[in-house]
């Protein structure tokens, strides 16, 4: 039969001109997503093709993906196709921007997956900004297509992903393009009109085409210059200006003989309304044409109908009882009428229209006994039932009338959906299960048992809450849960632990230590370490540490891992409070057992805890960065930026503003993109980071949006005062408004339950205690914020406990006891250690004011170094008040910039000076400009300069003349 497809696109100049100004403005980095909409036929996806084929023309990739229909549809299915299409042809991509989302692409390139785990429960926004970055990466400089089709029947996780990438694709070259059928209600055409009514996205409404177009379609299909009046007239009044059913019509006119060409022109043979020999619908179209195929090339194309629109012809044999060859001699037929398209990979029927009429042909028994001989098929070539021939065979029972069936089926779909993340599918599966299965415990509990899991992890607590008791009251009836329900209410209780329904979690753990089960090692050392954590939820440290080291002991004796890392983990945050040297030793053995285990996650969360040690003790990030790069490697993005804001926070209290600052923006950045919880404090060490590098403007724009997004969070409002614009304020020695800012912090955080110990909270005290000079009872006031202090805990932080001792030294020497103030300064200033030398040397420019005036300690020596010291870094009121402190003492002031160096004298005549002598000196030993910057108690910054003038005045003209230069000069 001769082909009757049209080969150019008629009639659609306008809509083309969008496509083509968005595909153009997205290679120019202004991306976005556009949406074909039209009735189905209306030529949706030859649109979408002529723009594919522009792109790709340009050596643009172009990833193309479609939605599929089904009771409930495959999750992720057409992202899966379109970047497993894509990168089918490609080499490993190893891009260190991508590295950090592979586990979570795993859900859609199962290769990504760490070696030994399982794709996590990782939300819509990880997994899209995942995508957002793949496509990105594939987009290089020049632009990428993401084609997603039949988003109509697209599940619930492809549209949060496509909703994620929408809102996001301004700032790339990225375009992405979806078709919707206008007549179909669902998820797919809600989450359009959602996007469209918000302006994050553009639609290209596809209207029926007029007359005049239709016939140029007609004409184009057959490649005549005309046809006879009559079709062209009859096409028009029954085509409905669908292009699709113009070239099923003709076909159908062709195929039934009606329609000939002769001599290069075409002719009727008969009226085209006699005897109904040209059929006036589509339905009756693909029937003529089914009509006109042998019995067994019929047969064969209804059983296909039954799989779906694309199918696996190898199963048609079994399905239909004829040979393999048979088969393939129906498909050939099917082929050439144009029922169905010949791929790669397989067969599909033509049009998503063409597989509805030819099942809309079958009577119920027919198809339900298609549909039982095709389940039969599936389930011997694929026992196992693998991805989605699961829901596959689901569909198929249901087809069949299997009811209880078909509900196991999705059952057990559901818990691969569960095991991959999907959730919104598993409880999609999981609804349609209930609804299907008979009203027989021993079928309905286990689905709702997993619907329980399904609601605890989405995190819908109440939901599972209400689901899990109306299940446990039926767990006398009839039971196919484990453990007599302990596993249930463990489950719930781990929910109610997230959620912070302390008492829920009390009630479930209870009830779970009543069951039988609960005598068991295994349950028992469970049951304790969850509950050490809901008691250490509750502050009741005492029990939480006897809970930990019961679960410990049991978890050793039965071999249980995970259980004995999560006891040590409640152990050491306990200890935390109290002794961090204990602490340290709890997260490390967790720390040993998790790598000796292979369980990557405890190993993350015990580096994340020892890096919280390393901060309260000396502020070292060190172990923090380990742990952010394994979190990295194993795909814990949201982690990542929680990592990112405590480095930051770390790298921000040893003053190292340039690299706080880097790391404050890489947490503000991933907690924006990922709707992180940690955005606004994220955005008030961001603010801090450019209060020490004086730049208030910026600092005052990233607190207006951190206090705007947390109205009501003490943390965020008391670190903005105390710790951010008091820290500008000291800088600027502003004295007075930094202590009312820093109060005004300080009274903020304590209507915080958490235990938040900024430095403020000791150089407040230091500053109450420096200044109270002369005033009555102000002494007493500063000793007893001490106390308050800390009795909260706060000294936990070795910064607070530091400034609260020079406090009490200033008091002590106002109280003339000299000896005891010196001391006590002596072991205040070494418990700062090396990394936090800017409080050290500002604790010495306020201690010395004391000093001076009541005759204690070396005040003349600590200023003079932080003189220096605060010159060097360019905070120039700092340095200029303890120059002044000095005058005042009566002894010289140090030149501002001077170093500990003698310049010799060949290095003077180029001019310079002690402390790029100081540097160039070092350089010899091939130090880093950041170990530069440790040695000499300076910025990386300052370092960087020094260097750049001592290349000036040398001539060298790289690092390495440099360093050979001063080992000549010292050698």
């Amino acid at each position: 039969m001769r082909q009757t497809l049209c080969p150019v696109l008629v009639g659609r100049d306008e809509e083309v001109g969008v496509l083509a100004d968005a595909l153009g403005r997205a290679g120019e980095g202004h991306g976005g997503t556009v949406f074909v909409v039209g009735e189905a036929g209306v030529g949706k996806s030859r649109l979408v093709r002529e723009l594919s084929e522009r792109a790709r023309a340009r050596q643009l990739p172009v990833l193309t993906g479609r939605a599929v229909p089904g009771g409930v549809p495959a999750a992720l299915r057409p992202l899966a196709e379109a970047v497993l299409g894509e990168l089918r042809g490609r080499g490993e991509l190893d891009a260190p921007e991508l590295r950090p989302f592979r586990p979570a692409l795993g859900r859609l390139v199962p290769q990504w997956l760490p070696a030994g785990s399982g794709p996590g429960v990782e939300s819509s926004v990880v997994l899209g900004e995942g995508l957002l970055r793949l496509l990105r990466f594939l987009a290089g400089g020049r632009g990428c297509v993401l084609v997603l089709e039949d988003l109509h029947w697209a599940d619930p996780e492809s549209l949060a992903v496509l909703e994620y990438l929408t809102d996001n694709l301004a700032g790339e070259r990225i375009l992405c393009l979806g078709t919707v059928r206008s007549e179909q209600e669902g998820a797919g055409r809600a989450l359009v009109a959602n996007l469209v009514d918000r302006r994050a996205a553009r639609v290209v409404q596809v209207a029926g085409l007029g007359d005049e177009a239709i016939v140029r379609v007609a004409r184009a299909c057959l490649g005549a210059v005309a046809l006879p009046t009559e079709v062209e007239t009859f096409l028009c009044a029954d085509a409905d200006g669908l292009p699709f059913l113009v070239e099923e019509l003709l076909a159908g006119l062709v195929g039934a003989g009606v329609l000939v060409e002769r001599n290069g022109r075409w002719a009727t043979t008969a009226p085209l309304w006699e005897g109904r020999r040209v059929p006036p619908t589509f339905a009756d179209a693909v029937g003529r044409r089914l009509d006109g195929l042998s019995d067994g090339a019929c047969d064969v194309l209804r059983a296909a109908a039954v799989f779906g629109r694309r199918f696996d012809w190898s199963l048609l044999p079994a399905t239909t009882g004829l040979g393999e060859a048979e088969v393939v001699a129906a498909l050939r037929e099917a082929v050439g009428v144009q029922l169905l398209t010949a791929e790669a990979d397989g067969f599909r029927f033509r049009h998503a229209l063409t597989r509805d009429a030819v099942l809309g042909g079958l009577l119920p028994p027919e198809r339900a006994s298609l549909a039982r001989s095709a389940l039969s098929a599936v389930e011997h070539a694929h026992p196992r039932l693998p991805g989605e021939w699961c829901e596959l065979a689901a569909e198929l029972a249901e087809a069949a009338g299997d009811r209880p069936r078909a509900a196991d089926l999705l059952l057990a779909a559901s818990r691969r959906a569960r095991a991959t993340g999907a959730l919104a599918t598993a409880e999609a599966m999981l609804r349609r299960a209930r609804a299907l299965a008979p009203d027989d415990a021993t079928v309905t509990v286990p689905i709702d048992d997993a619907m329980t899991d399904v609601f605890a992890l989405a995190g819908q607590v109440d939901r599972a809450f209400e689901l899990g008791d109306r299940l446990l009251a039926r767990l006398d009836v009839a039971s196919r849960l484990p453990s007599d329900g302990a596993e249930l209410h463990l489950r719930l209780a781990r929910a109610a632990v997230a959620a912070g329904r302390w008492q829920v979690a009390v009630d479930h753990l209870a009830a779970a230590r009543r069951t039988p089960a609960a005598r068991t090692t295994t349950l028992a050392a469970s049951l304790d370490a969850l509950d050490a954590q809901v008691v250490l939820g509750q502050g009741r440290l005492a029990e939480a540490d006897r809970l930990a080291a019961s679960a410990l002991a049991a978890a050793e004796r039965a071999g249980l891992a995970a259980v004995a890392c999560e006891a040590l983990e409640v152990a050491g945050r306990v200890a935390r409070q109290r002794d961090l040297e204990a602490a340290e030793a709890s997260f490390a053995r967790g720390l040993a057992i998790a790598t000796a285990h292979g369980l990557e996650l405890w190993r993350l969360r015990a580096l994340h805890e020892l890096g919280t040690v390393d901060q309260l003790r000396t502020e070292s990030v060190d172990r923090l960065r380990q742990a952010r790069d394994l979190a990295v490697e194993i795909g814990a993005v949201a982690l990542v930026a929680t990592l990112d804001l405590q480095i930051a926070a770390g790298l921000i209290k040893q003053f190292r503003a340039d690299e706080g600052l880097a790391a404050a923006r890489e947490s503000v950045d991933a907690s924006r993109r990922l709707r992180l919880g940690t955005l606004p404090m994220a955005l008030v060490l961001r603010a801090t980071a450019h209060a020490q590098r004086g730049e208030d403007g910026e600092m005052e724009a990233c607190l207006a949006e951190a206090l705007a997004l947390a109205p009501d969070d003490p943390d965020v409002h008391g670190s903005a005062w105390g710790h951010c614009r008091a820290t500008s304020s000291l800088l600027a020695e502003h004295r007075q408004r930094a202590m009312i800012e820093m109060t005004t912090g300080a009274r903020l955080l304590q209507r915080s339950p958490a235990t938040v110990a900024p430095p403020f909270l000791g150089m407040r005290v230091l500053l109450l205690a420096v200044d109270g000079e002369g005033i009555d009872g102000a002494d007493a006031v500063a000793r007893a914020e001490a106390e308050r202090v800390r009795g909260s805990g706060a000294t936990r932080h070795r910064i607070v406990g530091s400034l609260l001792d020079c406090a009490e030294a200033v008091l002590l020497g106002r109280a003339g006891r000299s000896a005891e103030a010196g001391a006590v300064f002596a072991v205040a200033e070494a418990e700062f250690g090396p990394l936090v030398v800017w409080y050290r040397q500002y604790a010495r420019r306020l201690a010395a004011e004391a000093a001076l005036a009541d005759g204690w300690g070396q005040p003349v020596a600590w200023l003079r170094e932080a003189a220096v010291f605060f010159a060097e870094r360019s905070e120039r009121p700092v340095a200029a008040a303890c120059r002044a402190l000095l005058r005042r003492a009566g002894v010289p002031v140090p030149r501002a910039g001077r170093g500990d160096a003698v310049v010799p004298a060949a290095l003077r005549a180029l001019g310079v000076t002690s402390r790029e002598a100081d540097v160039l000196v070092l350089l010899a030993d091939g130090l880093t400009n950041r170990e530069l910057a440790e040695q000499l108690h300076l910025s990386p910054r300052t370092v960087e300069k020094h260097v750049a003038s001592l290349l000036t005045k040398t001539g060298c003209r790289r690092r390495a003349e440099l360093a050979g230069y001063s080992a000549r000069l010292t050698g």
